[in-house]
């Protein structure tokens, strides 16, 4: 069989759709594509010719790796002062954000622990994170 005479299709949804040999290859190019990005992105170690040979951008890549960077710093200084302003809540108020967030445990599994209705220490918990939130915000 010549591969002019060759018929194209894709699955779609599970059905095999024909398409033309132009979509085919645009097709089996993005994925392989992606593929490689999705690869580059788990091992973070990306060489220049390897990019080039890609058409890889090195501004992309620089401003990728420059958000990812930034969003870090960002998340690991709110992450500092939510620590602190935890500590500035009383005792009871910190056990209570803890066993919810850091725990995971759900409102009536903590009711039923320490022996209140789940609305009142639902609103408790609303009370302590608008609290939270007033501290995060100074």
């Amino acid at each position: 069989m010549d591969n002019h005479d060759r018929n194209y299709t894709l699955i779609v949804m599970g059905k095999r759709i024909p398409v033309t040999k132009e979509v085919y290859k645009a097709y089996y190019q993005c994925r392989d594509r992606e593929k490689y990005l999705n690869k580059l992105s788990e091992y973070k170690n990306i060489s220049l010719e390897d990019c080039n040979e890609r058409g890889i951008s090195l501004e992309y890549i620089i401003s990728a790796l420059t958000d990812s960077l930034e969003d870090e710093i960002v998340h690991r200084e709110m992450v500092k002062r939510l620590q602190q302003c935890l500590l500035r809540l009383n005792e009871a108020e910190r056990q209570l954000i803890i066993s919810l967030f850091y725990y995971e445990k759900s409102e009536r599994q903590l009711a039923a622990e320490i022996g209140i209705p789940r609305m009142t220490l639902h609103d408790r918990k609303v009370k302590i994170l608008g609290k939270l939130k007033k501290l995060m915000e100074k």
